[in-house]
């Protein structure tokens, strides 16, 4: 039995084919996996470390504005198809799971008119354009904010699932990882980051608010993963209280201990942080597909779970003012929290083994 995933772009779309796929191996080791994504994504480096085979589809991504590149796209686009059918002839899978990011199209809408069975999984508030095309194709769509149920309401079946995470955050508490961290009861621990692909603004805001923070907070101490394109080495540099690294590569014992983490609001970003419970200020991408981010960050300030800054009105002063109130008000940071419970679905991994068994009872047994 056999089920191809795919996913690429960021990390918000392939993490959570991981999760899926090592879920649906531990239930059923015999079972084969293969990933499809682009030949320069990250999605080769992150799928071969966990020990995945990934076959590549030459799609690319459409710009919003007008480009010459967007000929090029569409010459791929017609190409992605016949590849995509190809490499269905040749791996005959049972099921086709699809998480997100352009390179999912032309693979579950070839899947699709063949009578494979597809699935969706949609980790942001608002769906991106390659899945509400594929909406109506698919047999069912798994979603993490019930606000983009709308966006599928043309598909076979759609259920609230939730982002499936790391298994870390289920077994981490606060205490535990702050010990592992060598943290003391008052130092306050701040978490900055950009995304997989890092975010120049972002990190250059907070290098500017850095000083004035560190001057007024004695106990604070600050990690700043800046992206791989900042730095040149893969090690952390610390600079006393102030560090920096490409990337946090535990980022569950990382933000199980922090005290609050100003970042993007990717769609797995934002899960993770309600996992964690951990208090944030939100600078949405401003250039992200249908500006999903900026609606995820919204329903979460909605909530009073997080606090959104538009990334136009990101400035050192701005982020320093935010940062000191937030940091100076322990029960702010407590009610923050607590409101960010109501963003952790429940039983996430047992819901997405119930949904894909009912759907293929040869391949996962969920009884």
């Amino acid at each position: 039995m056999k089920i191809l995933f795919a996913c690429g772009g960021t990390a918000g779309h392939i993490n959570p084919a991981l999760a899926i796929a090592d879920l649906l191996k531990i239930t059923n080791p015999n079972l084969s996996i293969v990933f499809v994504g682009t030949p320069e994504g990250m999605e080769n480096r992150l799928v071969t470390r966990a020990g995945y085979l990934i076959r590549h589809i030459p799609v690319k991504g459409l710009r919003r504005s007008l480009s010459p590149s967007n000929l090029k796209a569409g010459v791929a686009l017609i190409k992605s198809f016949r590849v995509a059918a190809r490499i269905l002839s040749e791996e005959k899978p049972d099921l086709v799971i699809g998480t997100g990011g352009y390179v999912c199209y032309p693979l579950l809408r070839a899947a699709s008119a063949r009578g494979i069975k597809t699935v969706l999984h949609e980790s942001n508030a608002r769906a991106g354009v390659a899945a509400r095309l594929l909406a109506r194709h698919v047999d069912l769509a798994l979603i993490h904010f019930p606000s983009a149920a709308k966006d599928f309401k043309r598909s076979g079946r759609t259920i609230v699932s939730g982002n499936p995470l790391r298994h870390e955050f289920s077994i981490l508490n606060r205490d535990e990882a702050r010990r592992k961290l060598g943290l003391t009861k008052n130092t306050l621990y701040l978490l900055v980051f950009g995304g997989s692909l890092g975010a120049q603004k972002l990190n250059e805001t907070v290098e500017g608010a850095i000083p004035r923070l560190l001057s007024a907070f004695p106990t604070l101490t600050v990690l700043h993963a800046t992206g791989a394109k900042r730095e040149k080495t893969d090690v952390y540099r610390p600079n006393g209280r102030y560090q920096r690294t490409p990337y946090i590569d535990d980022m569950p014992l990382r933000l199980t201990a922090a005290d609050a983490v100003v970042c993007r609001a990717g769609a797995m970003t934002v899960s993770e942080i309600a996992a964690a419970g951990v208090p944030a200020i939100l600078v949405p991408y401003p250039a992200a597909a249908g500006d999903h981010q900026t609606k995820n960050a919204a329903e979460l300030q909605k909530s009073g779970a997080a606090i959104l800054v538009p990334d136009r009105e990101l400035t050192p002063d701005r982020l320093t003012k935010d940062l000191s109130k937030l940091l100076s008000d322990g029960d702010e940071r407590e009610r923050m929290k607590a409101n960010l419970s109501r963003f952790r679905v429940p039983e996430t991994e047992s819901v997405i083994l119930r949904e894909i068994g009912r759907l293929c009872p040869s391949l996962v047994d969920y009884s």
